[in-house]
């Protein structure tokens, strides 16, 4: 078997990304007791202790197929409960750029703790039934949004197809770094690195 964590175990709790970028302002930020956990074709991944709470954040790549593998590895090193923090494509004027979106379809229960760790901490969310566009960035998008679609994301179909393959919990929580019918774009910099809102809404609802 290829091994794409290049680990020996990991937390049963995991919080997945597609940027190593935001894997180290996580962990630099937020987690304490933080190691290492390898360094892998540029991706990375980190273990540490969140309010005393142990897991692991992973850098898993851009779209569906790097993130099924990645999560398929993870749950074999002994993971059991993921959010995935990723960007979202707005396609609407009605939702504007950073907004926080929980994508439909994960466990209910971590659903659940979601919205009750947002409402605690002042975080608003939409839960929104998004779509997977699994090509560069936003090409195509447009398409979509005439058949209805407010939210295009690159992996929320493949983290909630594998997570009940698996039998695992999983959500996914988008970050609004673009939209397409205003034109707006967040900066590079911003879409690394300042995501704090979801990013704290993870790692809040995984350490209860």
């Amino acid at each position: 078997m290829n091994r794409f964590v290049m680990a020996d175990s990991l937390p049963d709790r995991v919080v997945l990304t597609d940027d190593p970028a935001r894997v180290r302002m996580i962990v630099s930020h937020y987690l304490d007791r933080a190691e290492s956990l390898y360094e892998h074709r540029g991706m990375i991944g980190c273990s540490g202790e969140y309010h005393g709470a142990g897991m692991a954040v992973i850098s898993c790549g851009f779209g569906e197929s790097a993130v099924k593998l990645y999560l398929e590895e993870a749950v074999r090193l002994g993971a059991r409960e993921f959010i995935y923090l990723g960007d979202g494509i707005s396609l609407t004027r009605k939702i504007d750029l950073m907004s926080v979106i929980i994508a439909e379809g994960g466990s209910p229960e971590l659903l659940k703790r979601i919205v009750t760790i947002a409402e605690k901490t002042s975080v608003p969310v939409k839960i929104i039934k998004t779509v997977t566009n699994d090509r560069f960035w936003c090409d195509g998008v447009n398409v979509q949004d005439e058949r209805g679609w407010d939210i295009a994301d690159f992996a929320a179909s493949a983290v909630h197809t594998a997570a009940n393959s698996l039998n695992v919990s999983a959500a996914v929580i988008l970050t609004v770094s673009e939209n397409t019918a205003k034109a707006e774009r967040i900066s590079e910099e911003t879409r690394q690195i300042g995501f704090s809102d979801a990013s704290v809404l993870a790692l809040e609802t995984l350490s209860k």
